[in-house]
């Protein structure tokens, strides 16, 4: 039997919205799974109208999610983001900024595909953030 060593969830995962969404366990496989990215204040993330390449985790810090350059929402620790460029395979809806220095779990198409395929209680969670924001 193989053991996999344990690993340690940032507390800004365990006490933020995605945690009482999705379990400790398929937590730890989005840390396996992901880059770990350290982001430096006004740094763009994502930019509107590109195509969607990654998705973000965000892990530590705040982000400015903006439309046409007007801010429409201020997001921290926990929240995702490029979601739904990747489940439709459409261009980026909005443009994301990093307002603090911020370190963001990075997951290119491939590794988005294999984690959504690997946690299904973390895919629901996605795709119902995916709706909310599109109905906003």
């Amino acid at each position: 039997m193989l053991l996999r060593r344990r690993i340690d969830i940032p507390a800004s995962l365990t006490d933020s919205v995605m945690a009482s969404a999705v379990p400790a366990d398929e937590l730890e496989t989005l840390i396996r799974r992901g880059t770990t990215v350290g982001v430096d204040a006004g740094a763009p993330l994502i930019n509107e109208d590109t195509f969607g390449r990654e998705f973000l985790v965000i892990l530590e810090g705040s982000v400015q999610v903006s439309r046409d350059d007007e801010p429409v929402a201020e997001l921290g620790a926990g929240s995702i983001v490029g979601e739904i460029a990747l489940l439709e395979n459409t261009r980026r809806n909005a443009t994301v900024t990093s307002l603090t220095s911020a370190k963001v779990l990075a997951f290119n198409r491939r590794e988005f595909v294999t984690v959504m395929d690997e946690c299904p209680a973390f895919a629901a969670f996605v795709v119902a953030t995916a709706h909310a924001r599109q109905a906003a």
